[in-house]
């Protein structure tokens, strides 16, 4: 598999993420090959990125270009079973998010099989921004300006909507992955082609810890037949007096769950074990009703048992559960999941 990962280059913790993920393949045995264009574009800090970004844009665009074609010469050279390539789809700078518009030397040089973008709760990188190494004057720069919450969701939102403009352009499929999720995730994404991506619906607001412990079991299991998103991997920070910013989080967060995590996952799994309060959550049930107008598959676990509100309109027949047991005796026998390696 050929993976281009993208995702925002101030404020996001990618480094760690992949390099735990890359240590995860070579454990398993995974021959991957490893790109970073920004890097390579500033001879890795010797060209600062600050002084390029201050050039034209058609300047910077020949020099991106350029270590496009030099990573499809490494990528053939060095007959790499898997491949992943790190850039940017937009970089933010002096308050405008400049657009990456290098599809097509992302086309013709790599060739990606898949785009998988990364993100990370806004408010953990807007206290990375307060806090850059003091070796990067580029983020130094990105300090200065003292960019607000806002601002850094309109920034990540611009980012995927891009990744997924280059994926849909390139015919192929684009997934959003926290860098809080799994290396796991990631990983399955690198070694097999089309792999199932889950993702885990259930009740966040009122979060019982008996209840949580099983719903993490569920995904803890579910786990090893695909990738799960698992919306908790966004961390819920803390309280926001500004109400501009409490509403940019709010639209921010619905827009997050339906469109990127529900929208690109294969099927949706909802997890509500239980048997008295609380109700059925209303995010789950949009959730349910997302994925369903998205045509993706359905399962409940519900150990109440059958209900008209939710057989036939939100989950489809025989993908309801009354334990998770029967649901996953459902996945291996009836639907023919596998463990993964």
């Amino acid at each position: 598999m050929r993976v281009l990962l993208t995702g925002m280059i101030a404020g996001l913790d990618d480094r760690e993420y992949l390099d735990k993920v890359i240590k995860l393949c070579a454990s398993k045995s995974l021959k991957v090959g490893v790109f970073n264009l920004l890097d390579m574009s500033t001879a890795d800090g010797k060209k600062p990125l600050e002084k390029m970004l201050g050039t034209t844009d058609y300047i910077f665009e020949l020099t991106r270009e350029r270590e496009w074609i030099r990573i499809g010469y490494e990528i053939e050279r060095g007959h790499f079973e898997h491949v992943v390539v790190r850039a940017p789809a937009t970089i933010e700078w002096n308050r405008i998010n400049r657009k990456c518009k290098d599809a097509k030397y992302i086309q013709q040089y790599v060739r990606p099989d898949l785009i998988v973008t990364l993100i990370d709760a806004e408010w953990l990188i807007h206290e990375r921004l307060k806090n850059p190494p003091v070796h990067d004057p580029f983020l130094k720069i990105i300090k200065e300006k003292n960019h607000t919450i806002y601002e850094i969701l309109s920034w990540m939102n611009e980012e995927v909507s891009l990744s997924e403009d280059w994926a849909k352009a390139m015919g192929i499929r684009h997934i959003v992955l926290s860098t809080k999720q799994p290396s796991e995730s990631l990983y399955y994404l690198i070694r097999y082609p089309n792999v199932h991506a889950f993702y885990a619906s259930y009740c966040m607001t009122y979060a019982d810890p008996l209840v949580r412990k099983q719903v993490d079991e569920v995904i803890k299991r579910l786990s090893q037949f695909g990738v799960v998103i698992d919306p908790q991997t966004i961390e819920i920070g803390p309280h926001v007096s500004d109400f501009r910013d409490k509403e940019s989080i709010y639209a921010y967060t619905v827009h997050r769950d339906l469109h990127w995590f529900v929208g690109k996952s294969d099927s949706t799994v909802a997890v509500h074990p239980y048997l008295e309060r609380p109700p059925l959550s209303t995010g789950m049930m949009d959730e349910l009703g997302h994925a369903r107008d998205y045509h993706k598959n359905r399962y409940m676990i519900f150990p109440k048992g059958l209900s008209p509100f939710t057989t036939d309109s939100y989950i489809e027949k025989g993908r309801l559960f009354e334990d998770e047991s029967k649901f996953f005796e459902h996945l291996e026998k009836v639907e023919g999941f596998k463990v993964l390696d």
